[in-house]
């Protein structure tokens, strides 16, 4: 795998990151190549690049999926935070924004056979009213085979 955090890899992953905290929503490939001054062909194949970590996963479009623990598209896992909300992938991502933030927030996350509300809190650093369970259908070492299935 080549090195995927030098030169313009990472300032493309340091730009997705801030905006995603800033505007609460992915960057398009054409803001990512206008913010970076650069080509979208060039912005395309950096996120090309990226994805190869596992923590970005593109559509079939190109554009962004997810930036973990960010996803790009709506999902059944809203995190808030203050005023600011985002979504994530799963409940493990869901987890992961406010422990990467260092910051409490409310999870509205549904479960994902009959859409029953499921509702958590994190308030410094620790995860309260901890009742229920954390459902991983697939074995974590093969999560990647199919990430939007997992």
């Amino acid at each position: 795998m080549p090195e995927i955090y030098g030169g313009f890899d990472s300032k493309l992953r340091l730009y997705i990151y801030r905006h995603f905290l800033r505007k609460g929503r992915a960057p398009s490939v054409a803001e990512m190549a206008k913010g970076l001054g650069s080509r979208r062909r060039q912005a395309k194949a950096a996120l090309q690049r990226l994805s190869q970590s596992h923590a970005f996963v593109l559509q079939e479009n190109g554009e962004l999926w997810r930036a973990a623990p960010f996803s790009a598209v709506p999902t059944a896992f809203p995190v808030q935070v203050g005023e600011r909300s985002w979504y994530s992938n799963c409940i493990w991502d869901a987890l992961g924004i406010p422990a990467m933030l260092h910051k409490d927030a409310r999870i509205q996350a549904s479960c994902g056979c009959c859409n029953f509300e499921m509702g958590l809190r994190v308030k410094d650093g620790q995860l309260l009213d901890h009742r229920g369970i954390i459902h991983f259908a697939v074995p974590a070492r093969h999560w990647y085979k199919d990430i939007v299935f997992t």
